[in-house]
């Protein structure tokens, strides 16, 4: 039964509740972090986050026990893996590239886990590191757009009448100053949405568009990771 030794002294069950606490706080700041992502559409979400920093709190605290192991290992296999797993939100559409933020979100998140798990005043730079990462994502994008609105590519979304009337869309915003990144067609039963990504000025390229035959509707869309 050496699985149970020392399970029921009293500083066993002070350690239990620590790591506990540690689970809890790591999976709270996780899943802010995911709230923001979800909110966004992106494919990590939530519970991704979450079980995220948990799984980093969990292996880092485990780490600590082995009695001629080395803790800096499991950070360095911690980080490959979160690496994988970035990775696996990363989508390429031509020369679009989408889930490069989320992905760096993932990567913050198993940093925080391990902040939460060293303990102490790690604690609160945890909490701070949260807070650092929800405002770069949050307000640094809409702060960006206003000072530079077509830095990162705006995301025009058009409803054609038929997939015919892309060729026509696309020359007309070109026409108005626009450069286009990426092309997206999707065809339906009645009509085609066509996805274009593109820099230039926003107004010229609307006015643009909305003159352009086949054009049933615009809008525009938030583009980036």
């Amino acid at each position: 039964m050496d699985a149970f030794d020392g399970i029921y002294t009293p500083e066993a069950w002070l350690r239990v509740l620590e790591v506990m606490i540690k689970l809890g706080l790591g999976a709270l700041l996780g899943g802010f972090i995911g709230w923001e992502r979800e909110r966004h559409g992106r494919p990590a979400g939530i519970r991704t986050h979450m079980m995220m920093v948990i799984g980093v709190v969990l292996f880092s605290e485990v780490s600590k026990v082995f009695a001629n192991g080395d803790p800096t290992r499991i950070a360095a296999q911690i980080v490959t893996g979160v690496g994988f797993l970035g990775a696996g939100t990363i989508m390429r559409n031509g020369p679009e590239i989408r889930g490069l933020t989320t992905a760096a979100s993932l990567w913050a998140a198993a940093a925080i886990g391990m902040a939460v798990s060293a303990g102490g005043a790690f604690l609160v730079i945890a909490a701070f590191a949260t807070a650092l990462a929800l405002f770069t994502l949050a307000f640094l994008d809409r702060l960006e757009l206003r000072v530079n609105p077509g830095g990162h590519g705006l995301l025009l979304v058009a409803t054609l009448e038929s997939a015919t009337a892309s060729t026509a869309l696309i020359e007309a915003v070109t026409g108005a100053g626009a450069t286009v990144k990426a092309v997206r067609t999707e065809e339906a039963e009645e009509g085609a949405s066509l996805y274009l990504t593109l820099t230039g000025d926003r107004d010229d390229i609307s006015q643009a568009a909305s003159k352009c035959p086949g054009v049933r509707m615009i809008e525009w869309r938030q583009n980036g990771g």
